[in-house]
């Protein structure tokens, strides 16, 4: 059973308060971090431990985990996102700015730009995605992907980088899910499968195809809309997840390129 969402009204803070704590840390003053903090700050998800939630929300409650590390990198790194001194980090592969707002699972941590963008960073592979145009539709996000999670015992997704989310959405006859779509980002789910159109990164006008069925059929039914308007496409298969590897497989037969 997955732990519920709530707010922890310890872990949030006034305007004065998070304007006193970026001042004194030398960080910029984000509009949208601001508003972050009075809609969201304080929401959390528990872990496996009280320090290490599975979500986290709001720059005041990292200060309450003692999240607020001082350490700086040099600025040859050339990671996908340099920490400069906490709450600030530089993404780069755009120069631009972003601050520390969260953690998402265990594994990786949330960051805001100026515009609202939330990104989430995994340092163990060393990797940013960018996630949505604001906090309300990520959170809408976690919410239906637990859902298709909890609904599809095979969820293993396959990527193109190939920007066929609408055209696959109107040969299947799919609804967009408005709720969880925004200016960046975009999913359309019918019983048995979910599509989702995902900026990258590194190109946010650049998209990938997600795609997670019920069944490989219905996979691979989204998959010929790919492969014929862009034969060279080649797919990414989470073969660590359920049903990846039968996936890669029927990919494989339909005459599917794969990577990996």
């Amino acid at each position: 059973m997955r732990e519920r969402i709530f707010r922890d009204a310890s872990r949030t803070c006034s305007f004065e308060r998070l304007a006193e704590e970026l001042d004194r840390r030398g960080a910029p003053w984000f509009d949208k971090v601001f508003e972050l903090e009075e809609e969201f700050g304080g929401l959390v998800r528990r872990g496996a431990h009280p320090k290490t939630p599975s979500l986290a929300l709001g720059l005041y409650q990292l200060i309450c985990l003692d999240l607020d590390s001082p350490t700086e990198e040099e600025p040859t790194d050339d990671s996908a996102l340099i920490s400069l001194k906490w709450p600030t980090a530089r993404l780069t592969f755009t120069d631009d700015l972003l601050l520390h707002v969260g953690l998402y699972t265990m594994e990786g941590d949330l960051y805001m730009s100026e515009a609202g963008w939330m990104f989430w960073y995994i340092p163990a592979l060393d990797r940013v995605d960018l996630l949505s145009a604001s906090v309300s539709t990520f959170l809408e996000r976690i919410a239906l992907e637990d859902d298709v999670r909890r609904e599809m015992r095979e969820y293993a997704a396959t990527f193109f980088v190939a920007d066929e989310g609408p055209a696959i959405a109107q040969a299947l006859a799919l609804p967009i899910l408005e709720e969880a779509s925004d200016a960046l980002v975009s999913h359309w789910m019918g019983p048995n499968i979910l599509i989702s159109r995902l900026p990258q990164a590194s190109a946010p006008d650049t998209c990938r195809t997600r795609i997670v069925s019920r069944t490989v059929e219905d996979l691979l039914s989204a998959a010929r809309v790919v492969a014929k308007k862009h034969p060279e496409a080649r797919a990414t298969v989470e073969t660590h997840l359920p049903g990846g590897r039968e996936r890669h497989d029927a990919l494989q037969r339909e005459g599917v390129a794969i990577n990996g």
